[in-house]
Parts: structure tokens; sequence; C-alpha cells
């Protein structure tokens, strides 16, 4: 097993006058094989990403609190509260917007890049949904490149689940595909991945395994990106 340790502090953090804002990695710059974005934003209340472009990126946004108001020129246009996954895939363009639904409240999400199988596909966006206690205590498979168990769809061979494991608690991730690594992002709490401690903000990649072993600490929650990891890693 080969681990990438990121702790908290060695994301890049930015505050604006109406976001702050964390990121592991740049776009174009540096990955962890094929995921090359985890930007984890608090955006004020009424304000958020004007419309803008993207093209030949699978765009993925997980919510932690508050609501996002989206609209893309593919016709798409809802409100993601808490639970709730949007995939876009960008294709050969669209553009799209992504506001604080809320006037009153911020809204906390995370937003995953990862490279697309192949360039040049059609734009579209997919969402998934899910009730907490779906995710107690096991790991909730949230997209995948072929809707399985339920999942949203992803122009990747890549697997996003999420889970909620109270203190004491054990699980086991098994890597769905061969070649894939997983990203494990600490969303809350503290945890053992593989004997490797995170806490909240905290993050691990491990590749060249069959899977990772999770104990909560503390009440913890997860994310985690499984990619294929042909690419490498550069931090």
């Amino acid at each position: 097993m080969k681990t990438l340790y990121r702790p908290e502090g060695a994301r890049m953090h930015r505050a604006d006058t109406w976001k702050t804002s964390a990121y592991a990695f740049v776009p174009y710059e540096t990955h962890f094989g094929e995921l090359c974005g985890f930007a984890d934003d608090v955006v004020a209340p009424g304000r958020g990403f004007g419309m803008h472009s993207h093209r030949d990126m699978e765009i993925t946004t997980l919510m932690r609190e508050g609501a996002q108001r989206h609209a893309d020129t593919t016709g798409g246009a809802h409100v993601l509260g808490p639970h709730a996954v949007q995939t876009l895939s960008a294709g050969t363009g669209l553009s799209h917007s992504e506001m604080n639904d809320s006037e009153h409240a911020p809204f906390h999400s995370y937003q995953v890049w990862v490279y697309p199988r192949h360039k040049g596909t059609a734009p579209r966006y997919d969402t998934f949904s899910y009730r907490p206690e779906q995710k107690q205590n096991q790991f909730l498979l949230a997209l995948s490149p072929d809707r399985r168990e339920g999942s949203a769809l992803i122009g990747q061979d890549a697997f996003f689940s999420v889970a909620a494991f109270e203190a004491g608690k054990r699980g086991r991730y098994a890597l769905r595909a061969p070649g894939n690594g997983v990203y494990v992002h600490c969303a809350r709490g503290e945890v053992l991945v593989s004997g490797l401690r995170l806490r909240e903000g905290d993050a691990a990649g491990f590749w060249e395994t069959g899977g990772v072993d999770v104990e909560a600490a503390a009440l913890a929650e997860l994310v985690l990106v499984e990619v294929p990891m042909a690419r490498g890693v550069r931090v």
C-alpha cells in the first residue's frame, strides 16, 4: 500500500469578502490519480459563483450545509440541499452558476474535480440525494460510472461514497476497480484509516491496495473519492 497524507494545514486557504475556501489540489497542476480538485467552500448568504464556463471535466458538488441554487446551459435548474450530490459532465462545454439560495445563512459544500474518461462528450448533469441514516456506519455509494446501486452517473471509472461512523465503529472500504486508489477526506470528527489518524479537514490517499480499514475515534463523517491512478500523484 502507498499513502499520501494531506493534513488540513497543507491545503491552500483563501478568504474573500463573500466566501472562505480551502483547496487540496489545483486542476491541471496537482492531482491524486484522476482527482485534480477538492475545494472546501463556505459561501455567504445571497452570494455565489455567477455564470462561468467549463469543458472536459467531471465536476461534483457535495452539500454539507445550507442550500445552493444551480442553473446551467443544459437547461438544468434546481436547488441542492444537505445530503445532496450533483455531478456535472462539462464535455464539449457548458456554463453554470452556483448561488446561495438563502439571504440569511451561508452554505457549505465540497466541489470535486475529476478528469473525464473521454473528452468531447455531450454536456449533462445528474443528482443523487440520500437520507442521513443511509450512510450510518457504512459506505453509501453516490456516484459511479454505471449508476450501480442507485448512484448518479460520472464520466470516469470513479466512485464517490459518503459515510458517517459512530465512535468505536469500524468498516472496510473495498476498492471497486483494479488500478484505482481512494482519497479519504475527514469532514467531521476523528478517524483511523488503515492506521493513519485523520481529523476534520485532514485527508489521505491510498493506492496499490485492495481496500482501507476505518475505525472512528469520535463521531466521524467521511467523503471517499475512488479514481484510476495511471496518472500518478503530484502535490
